[in-house]
């Protein structure tokens, strides 16, 4: 490395000793005599000036005298304390504005990420616009002006002084933090002192060659002053920079591949790489600029879903090739912990769904009138049925005079009588009369909130099966205000019944569950872990070993819950399974990986007939198999023949009440294929 180092500044070092020696000497000195003519002319100007200022001023040309005397200069010290005085109140005005809006409870992305990025320049806002008023300033020419002309340019220069200052400290503050190097307040204060002496010593370099090049014209000693002054800066940039070679260096290794590490490597020490280390400053700002993108882009789902794909894409071949050196090895007693959403004393994380359920409620509660139906849809495993278990307690402990009943359909209710029955038999009223019989008995009728869960049980996709569901759309359409509803119904078979009966001819309070963002699984999960006692441990893939071992550790588990997120597509239930399926356990300690997605090409392969049948499952829910061949009309034989191969490859699971259903590792990826086929109705 010493060899190509020496090599390079000999390439550079030669052209210019081949340069110079080709030079006219002759014309080089002529143009040095032309141009101290110059430079004594500009001083003679300045002498001539203060010589008329003594003796007395011409009317009329006062300002112009005075200007060429330079006295103008002096203003640039109180205008240097009124920049100070302004610069800090604007500071603090700005802080207290976004200390406002923080506290403020902002909702919108956007703006969350825009008051990030204005708190990070906010030293630098006041100068900034000090720049660009100084800019705005007309300059006179010199020959007219004098050094007095200069004084906005010098301003200029001041004002690009402190903002290279506070440049300087919040670069290398940064570098330092994204190595990993811990400043306490010792160091901080010598990072700044060191910053600050650099750029004292540069401040009056660079006032030389902003008057040297205005009052010289741009001849070649302004542009050799100029060339020197560039090459002071260098140097003592450099000198700055060596105190803090190794975080840039690492800084550097995070931003490119593993294998330029021996070019890299070298720049950590040495005299000479120590002139080379201004080089690093882009290098380094960009890899700023990528952390700071992340967090700007961090909390909008579709750059979560684009990282998270995108790393999935870029490991896929290393998980293939690791897949069979995993030894599965999971405590029972972890897993329990993760067995179901909503059951037992696990943390409950609020997605906001009783609020708007209490909002509907809390509408009917006031008039009792017929504004009394809610439905709630969603896919499965995404909490409806433990929200509205939640709510009704919470309602059950506030309010003792309404009467709380809850019911779960039982499968495949086709028949409006059994309907009638099953509801009359909750609310206390004899519904054979269906619903006459519910809007007569509304003024003896104690105040209900009626849970129906499971309401997909209601209808199957064939010519007759209709019934139940109309019977329920009678009894909702009933004049019984006394009488709240909640219906709970996979979204899937809403869907279907919207294109059935349409959408507006229903229900008119529809209210349907989002899926949860990254930060609620994230919630979901390590709260359940903390409970469970293990600790966590991330797998080397989802390691960045460039990274220091706090930012690595922050941003494996950063990775893994925007994969996480984004292959459970939000689901609660489907989050928790993939958690299962992605550790493993050793004493007290779990190790996470990658969560795995199922692939579809088994699906896509099987043919029509078991496409036919998946999509009948997830329109309805859950089927038997009678029920499978009535609404897709295939023949025994080929129904369980599909169901034992869709059984064998776990994309369906057969419960004790003899019905099947679409597994929660594989239900998005059923969805997504058939949705591709045109075979759902959402």
């Amino acid at each position: 490395m010493r060899f190509y180092i020496t090599t390079l500044f000999s390439l550079l070092l030669a052209a210019p000793v081949a340069a110079w020696a080709a030079v006219d000497r002759t014309a080089v000195v002529s143009l040095l005599e032309r141009e101290w003519g110059e430079l004594q002319s500009v001083v003679a100007g300045v002498l001539g000036a203060w010589a008329l200022l003594i003796q007395g001023m011409p009317s009329g040309e006062e300002l112009s005298i005075i200007a060429r005397t330079g006295l103008p200069l002096l203003l640039l010290w109180p205008l240097r304390s009124l920049s100070r005085w302004l610069a800090a109140w604007l500071t603090g005005y700005l802080r207290g504005l976004h200390n406002q809006l923080v506290s403020g409870d902002i909702k919108h992305k956007g703006l969350r990420a825009l008051t990030r990025f204005v708190t990070s320049i906010t030293p630098l806002v006041p100068w900034l616009l000090f720049l660009w008023v100084a800019l705005l300033v007309p300059v006179f020419p010199s020959a007219e002006a004098g050094p007095g002309g200069a004084l906005p340019l010098l301003y200029v220069v001041y004002v690009v002084y402190v903002l290279v200052n506070l440049s300087l400290e919040w670069f290398l503050l940064s570098a330092c933090q994204g190595a990993g190097t811990y400043l306490n307040g010792e160091t901080t204060e010598l990072l700044e002192r060191r910053s600050h002496s650099v750029t004292s010593l540069l401040l009056l370099p660079w006032v030389v060659i902003t008057l040297s090049e205005y009052l010289l014209q741009s001849t070649a000693v302004s542009h050799l002053i100029g060339a020197l002054v560039w090459l002071f800066s260098w140097l003592m940039l450099s000198y700055l920079l060596h105190f803090y070679r190794e975080p840039l260096v690492t800084n550097l290794k995070r931003l490119t591949p593993e294998r330029f590490d021996p070019i890299i490597e070298p720049l950590a020490a040495g005299r000479i790489t120590v002139f080379l280390l201004p080089l690093l400053i882009p290098l380094n700002l960009v890899l700023f600029f990528r952390a700071f993108m992340e967090q700007l882009l961090g909390e909008f789902a579709w750059y979560q879903r684009l990282s998270a794909r995108w790393f999935r894409m870029r490991n896929q071949l290393q998980e293939d090739a690791e897949e069979s050196d995993v030894a599965e090895c999971t405590d029972e007693n972890y897993l329990r912990w993760f067995e179901s959403y909503g059951e037992g004393d696990y943390p409950i994380i609020n997605t906001g769904l009783s609020d708007v359920f209490q909002r509907y409620y809390s509408a009917w509660n006031a008039d009792r009138g017929d504004d009394n139906v809610l439905l709630m849809t969603g896919e499965p495993g995404i909490g409806k049925k433990s929200a509205v278990k939640r709510f009704c307690k919470e309602v059950g402990a506030a309010d003792q005079s309404v009467r709380i009943a809850m019911l779960d359909i039982p499968a495949r209710t086709l028949d409006a009588n059994t309907l009638f029955s099953l509801v009359g038999e909750q609310i206390g009223v004899d519904l054979t009369d269906g619903p006459a019989a519910l809007a007569n008995a509304n003024e003896t009728l104690e105040p209900t909130l009626l849970v129906l869960n499971n309401a997909e049980h209601l209808f199957l996709a064939d010519v007759g099966a209709l019934d139940a569901w109309q019977a329920l759309l009678s009894l909702t359409n009933a004049r019984a205000g006394n009488l709240f509803w909640m219906i709970v119904m996979n979204n899937q078979s809403w869907a279907y019944l919207c294109n059935v009966f349409g959408r507006d001819y229903q229900m008119r309070n529809v209210v349907r569950v989002k899926r949860w963002t990254q930060a609620e699984i994230r919630s979901l999960i390590l709260s359940r872990n903390q409970q469970s006692g293990y600790r966590l441990r991330y797998d080397d893939v989802l390691m960045d070993t460039r990274a220091p071992a706090n930012n690595s550790l922050r941003n494996a588990e950063q990775r893994y819950f925007s994969l996480l997120w984004d292959a459970s597509r939000g689901v609660p239930v489907t989050a928790l399974r993939l958690w299962q399926e992605s550790v493993t356990t050793r004493r007290n300690e779990v190790t996470v990986r990658v969560p795995r997605i199922p692939s579809g090409s088994r699906i896509e392969k099987s043919g029509s007939n078991q496409s036919f049948i998946l999509a009948a499952i997830v329109i309805h829910g859950t089927l038997n198999t009678a029920e499978i061949m009535r609404v897709t009309n295939l023949s025994e034989n080929v129904v369980r023949f599909s169901l034992k191969a869709t059984l064998e490859d776990e994309i369906v699971e057969k419960g004790e009440d003899g019905r099947y259903r679409i597994t929660a590792l594989w239900y998005h990826t059923v969805v997504s294929i058939l949705n591709r086929m045109n075979m759902l109705h959402e």
